[in-house]
């Protein structure tokens, strides 16, 4: 049964909470901009997170989903990738100015923020800046 305050929801499987963990990746980026911290791909040192497990899957999802004409498979993609960002945001200090890895984090951070607005936008969800 349809639940529009679920539909509406920050939490669990629904469009907004998936905008709010855009929003929220937009506003780390933001602050790494500010401390002079920019997306450095190749400064390792940390452990591969399941963020950038998932990530690497994002052409393969919009693949099957389009040739099979299911767009599930990107939304049901989204909120697995969302899920692990959130908790890797929760987790994680991302922007540290004395910490070797946080380039490599706001890399990640980037890469989560540019695989969720071109799913979204993909399923016709708008994508906000900031919530």
């Amino acid at each position: 049964m349809y639940d529009f305050d679920k539909s509406i929801s920050f939490e669990g499987d629904s469009g907004p909470y998936l905008q709010y963990s855009y929003a929220r990746a937009n506003s780390v980026l933001e602050k790494a901009k500010k401390e002079n911290i920019f997306p450095d791909p190749h400064a390792f040192g940390m452990e591969i997170s399941e963020v950038e497990k998932l990530l690497y899957r994002f052409p393969e999802v919009v693949s099957r989903s389009a040739s099979e004409y299911e767009p599930h498979y990107i939304a049901s993609y989204l909120i697995e990738v969302a899920r692990a960002f959130n908790s890797f945001y929760g987790n994680t200090v991302i922007v540290d100015t004395k910490d070797k890895t946080s380039s490599y984090k706001i890399a990640l951070t980037f890469a989560f923020s540019f695989v969720i607005k071109n799913g979204l936008q993909l399923l016709g969800i708008q994508v906000p800046e900031k919530m």
